[in-house]
């Protein structure tokens, strides 16, 4: 009875995680990271929150405790990166970010910190590269929470265009305020004595992320024109840019080795490279290659291999592409001595949603939880946030809005949706 009696705060801050389209699924070691982060008063406190941003004042309506006091507990949480707070209108508004990418990594953005790092780094690396349902959830998942960006210059066909979204220097040159902090995949890997020599303090965020993780020292604030030499940097060690999968807004960009990143590492752990991949893909020409291997050595998803190839010239090597393992981020290209390879665009473009609310729309229409988001009865109604989800919805294909009006059962929304057609 005491056992279940301790952890009641923690079962229900799993409810309330999962509840947000990407959850957490429950184990023994997701327990134990949410006791190094929470004390199980806060758990308890943070599984009353809504799923939507909210202020101080709907926290103390949900906790039945003063606004004042809110605001001190919410400001503490704050602080550690467990929630992001944001100045809208200059009122402080929080929200809870999901584990990945969001508090998990947080935690690690810095070293040293209000919490037990090393222990994190071993619970962390048991829950995400030993367990595999977190992981296969996420890979599975039909939105992808990340992308890849691929490395613009090395897109030399002029006819193949690279958008401003798909742009890392765009991203970066458009960015309200930005942040470097320490790489969270790599400093856990340190803890368990498995990290790379590849740089530490290179992870990016932008945009109001940014100016939270800044705010409680989470991050450091750059200029636009440090955060490009950075990403200069990031490029001469053969990393790879990944992404926030929005076209706006975006929060951050890793710079991944393919030795410590968890989203490259399980990409191919579970085979799904697709779901990560950018719009382009490597292109070995035969003629030029001459088997060097070292596209090799640094392709990150094992998508190039040697063959021999049978012509005049005996024992003739040239690299060959698996398509289906490419990511296209365009590393291969920028190490090949002859220039035999290139990058072409895909015959397919992926969707790349417009900004985090048609993400997490269309995420949550795809897990089963759009009444998660809709009938948020820890929040109070918000005309604004309801109007934004949805607006998302209008404007989806209509295989989904029919999965959308199935899931909440509203008549309202079914109405909304004919009057679009009707429009039409």
């Amino acid at each position: 009875m005491g056992h279940n009696t301790s952890r009641k705060g923690y079962d229900k801050l799993v409810t309330r995680l999962n509840k947000f389209p990407q959850g957490a699924p429950p184990s023994e070691s997701l327990y134990k990271i949410l006791n190094v982060m929470f004390s199980e008063e806060e758990a308890l406190l943070v599984s009353k929150l809504p799923i939507k941003p909210f202020t101080a004042k709907v926290a103390s309506k949900a906790w039945k405790k003063s606004v004042e006091e809110s605001s001190v507990i919410l400001n503490e949480l704050a602080s550690r990166a467990l929630l992001i707070d944001v100045e809208v209108n200059g009122n402080a508004t929080y929200s809870l970010p999901p584990p990945m990418a969001g508090f998990f990594e947080f935690s690690m953005m810095r070293v040293g910190g209000k919490l037990d790092q090393k222990v994190l780094a071993e619970l962390f690396h048991q829950y995400i590269n030993v367990e595999d349902d977190f992981v296969m959830e996420l890979f599975t998942m039909p939105m992808s929470l990340g992308r890849t960006f691929v490395q613009e210059e090395t897109v030399e066909d002029k006819s193949l265009y690279v958008l401003d979204y798909e742009r890392a220097t765009e991203v970066i040159k458009t960015a309200s305020h930005i942040g470097v902090g320490t790489c969270y995949c790599r400093h856990k890997k340190e803890h368990v004595g498995e990290a790379c020599d590849a740089p530490m303090e290179i992870c990016m965020t932008f945009n109001n992320t940014a100016d939270s993780l800044i705010k409680h020292g989470y991050a450091k604030k750059i200029t636009e024109e440090e955060c490009l030499d950075l990403l200069a940097l990031a490029k001469k060690h053969n990393l790879v840019q990944f992404g926030e999968n929005v076209q706006n807004n975006v929060a951050f960009i890793c710079n991944c080795c393919s030795c410590c990143c968890e989203a490259l590492v399980g990409a191919r752990r579970t085979g799904f490279a697709q779901s990560i991949r950018s719009n382009f893909i490597a292109n070995v020409i035969d003629e030029l290659c001459v088997g060097c291997g070292k596209c090799i050595e640094v392709c990150p998803m094992e998508a190039l291999s040697l063959i021999s190839k049978h012509d005049v010239k005996k024992n003739k090597k040239i690299a060959i592409l698996t398509p289906e393992n490419c990511i296209g981020c365009g590393v291969c290209v920028n190490v090949c001595p002859t220039d035999a390879i290139e990058m072409n665009t895909r015959d397919k473009r992926i969707l790349t949603p417009i900004d985090i609310t048609h993400r997490v729309v269309i995420e949550a229409i795809d897990a089963g939880k759009l009444h998660n988001l809709i009938f948020d009865n820890q929040a109070h109604f918000n005309h604004r946030i309801l109007a934004a989800i949805l607006g998302v919805i209008l404007k989806l294909p209509p295989i989904k809005q029919i999965m959308a009006s199935d899931q909440v059962k509203s008549k309202y929304l079914v109405r909304l949706i004919e009057r679009k057609r009707e429009k039409k």
